[in-house]
């Protein structure tokens, strides 16, 4: 237990080294990977790894490039601690779970929620550069890059080698088929497509005063923005949450 507090007191250092957490994030990562680590061992603090460091790669990748998003988008740059629970903190549950009440139910559901969070977060660091438009799954009509509920092609396939990537590392360690490993493949995915519905239907979203532009932001050009559509309290870090925790529930009711 001790080597496991150890290891991800050193990860979440050079996370807040690499500029990839705030300390508020950081300490969040030290207890949820302590957790996740009493609950699955060494298994769930390496998956949890291929997840923070695929991802972290995943934002630096082409940044300049997604500038433009960063004015759409609720936050950008180093993860802090609310982003760090909504990515984690199910995970962190279902360790819970497997600790008080031991089933291999909640080894799935854990594997299903990080390749959720894996496929989310792919789906949207990738899909904004695409070379077409994101087309919203409501309307089809065009939106720019970072618009919550869009969709396109390259980042639906983004979405899903998130959570093969995810997936893929769990096989030299567990002993699963090949269709079993597609299933929990697809419950990953299904976090995602749960991400993009919300964020398309009730999650909030404002409007600048200045440009006019269309954003997740509370404050756009130093000027508060104007809400317009969603409910007031979901925001991108709640519709997070609930997109993996769906995953997970859906896995864990399927498997238990």
């Amino acid at each position: 237990m001790l080597a496991i507090f150890l290891v991800t007191c050193l990860v979440a250092f050079a996370g807040y080294r690499l500029r990839s957490l705030t300390i508020s994030g950081a300490v969040l990562t030290v207890v949820t990977g302590t957790v996740i680590g009493y609950g699955f061992g060494w298994f769930g603090l390496y998956l949890l790894g291929v997840f923070f460091s695929t991802s972290s790669l995943a934002s630096k990748y082409r940044s300049r490039d997604k500038e433009p998003v960063d004015e759409i988008v609720e936050k950008s740059g180093p993860r802090d601690f609310v982003q760090v629970l909504a990515n984690g903190g199910v995970g962190m549950a279902t360790a819970l779970g497997m600790i008080l009440a031991p089933n291999d139910a909640w080894l799935f559901a854990y594997i299903a929620s990080i390749a959720a969070a894996t496929s989310d977060t792919w789906g949207s660091e990738f899909g904004v550069l695409a070379k077409q438009k994101p087309r919203s799954v409501l309307t089809f009509r065009e939106v720019e890059p970072g618009t919550s509920g869009g969709v396109s092609p390259f980042g639906t396939f983004m979405s899903v080698a998130g959570a093969a990537v995810i997936i893929g590392a769990s096989l030299p360690l567990i002993d699963i088929s090949l269709a079993f490993a597609g299933l929990l493949i697809a419950l990953g995915l299904t976090g995602s497509v749960v991400d993009t519905l919300l964020g398309a239907t009730v999650q909030r979203k404002f409007r600048c005063r200045v440009c006019g532009k269309l954003t997740e932001k509370r404050v756009h050009h130093h000027e508060p923005t104007s809400y317009i559509s969603g409910w007031r309290f979901l925001g991108n870090d709640a519709v997070n949450f609930l997109a993996i925790a769906s995953a997970a529930t859906i896995s864990f009711l399927l498997l238990r």
